[in-house]
């Protein structure tokens, strides 16, 4: 019996995912609503040597329980990896799954929503990639950003931007509060006015900053 290790093209796979990292995350696009690459924090993570890329397979009959497993173990292995670079705002983690069915890759977006407070409670983001993922930019609802040529999850500390991702949430906006707030109010360093605005809006929300 042929195995499904035996019918994935690592090699391939591997280019695939450095072509998208070099030719669309690392590049700008008309439609991200800002000026920039789509991520800022691929190039300076590659460039510092603090990008590791890992493939996963997940067999001919995937369940949410294997990649939610997945998930949680690659967050294990990035906590446990020796970074090469110093900086840690720049370490990345991509965890490619290259068996992964077209019409299974909607079980990432499920396993993301399962597993994104761990990630979060732990300084970290997680975000799910896929042919067929609908997540949109933040700053423009009408450009689903998250495509890839291949299903992966991409982990990386949170950073100052991901108030976007972390205002839906009480909890969330806690442990972005935590790190980031002082960065906001009187005498703010940031220059980002939409970015100012969800912060703002988050404190409101969750009854302002705590005593």
């Amino acid at each position: 019996m042929t195995s499904t290790a035996a019918l994935v093209d690592f090699a391939s796979a591997l280019e695939a995912v450095e072509e998208w990292l070099t030719e669309y995350i690392s590049a700008s696009h008309p439609e991200i609503g800002r000026t920039g690459p789509i991520c800022p924090f691929v190039a300076p993570s590659r460039k510092n040597r603090t990008m590791e890329i890992r493939m996963r397979l997940v067999g001919h009959a995937p369940t949410l329980e294997l990649l939610e497993e997945i998930a949680h173990s690659s967050l294990r292995e990035y906590e446990l990896t020796t970074w090469q670079g110093r900086n840690p705002m720049l370490r990345a983690m991509v965890v490619a799954l290259p068996d992964l069915r077209s019409q299974d890759t909607g079980l990432l977006d499920q396993v993301h929503a399962r597993v994104k407070d761990a990630f979060v409670a732990r300084g970290l983001m997680i975000g799910q990639f896929h042919e067929n993922c609908e997540v949109t930019a933040a700053r423009n609802p009408r450009f689903a950003v998250s495509k890839a040529p291949l299903p992966l999850f991409a982990i990386r500390a949170i950073a100052l931007h991901d108030v976007f991702f972390l205002s839906e949430r009480p909890h969330w906006f806690q442990h972005y509060r935590e790190r980031f707030g002082k960065f906001f109010g009187p005498g703010s360093t940031v220059m980002d006015s939409l970015l100012i605005a969800r912060y703002e809006e988050a404190e409101r929300a969750y009854g302002g900053p705590p005593p």
